[in-house]
């Protein structure tokens, strides 16, 4: 059974009168998932989460993702295929790969990442900013 969570359903959740960007985090790990969701909740980013790359592709053709963050290591082995998906939007969608594999390994199975690879562990601040740095371009 494949497992979706969106974890902010309301369009504005600042109160500020914009919709918040919409960011969908592929993580099968909760821990890893639940600290990106509060990390990007508090820079005002709505989440959807999805455990698996099937799951991913799935969210991602009903709904408007701004962003993705994608773990390598998923339990379906669908990282390649949200990979395939992200590199064709990638002159429209902002993302980023996490990954405990080493940047070069990860190359090496995945395909060059272009400046969209974050190692684990990491700082999920210092993951938000990088994503609010690709947004604002």
């Amino acid at each position: 059974m494949s497992e979706l969570v969106a974890s902010q359903s309301d369009d504005d959740p600042s109160g500020a009168g914009v919709a918040a960007r919409v960011v969908l985090v592929v993580e099968d790990d909760r821990a890893v998932a639940r600290m990106l969701r509060i990390a990007m909740r508090s820079a005002g980013f709505e989440v959807i989460e999805a455990r698996t790359g099937a799951d991913a592709l799935a969210r991602a053709s009903g709904a408007k993702i701004d962003a993705v963050v994608l773990d390598l290591g998923l339990p379906d082995g669908g990282a390649g295929n949200v990979l395939t998906w992200l590199r064709a939007k990638n002159d429209r969608m902002p993302w980023l790969v996490i990954s405990a594999l080493d940047q070069h390994e990860a190359a090496r199975q995945y395909g060059q990442f272009d400046g969209h690879f974050v190692a684990k562990p990491f700082d999920p601040w210092m993951l938000v900013r990088r994503l609010e740095d690709q947004l604002s371009r």
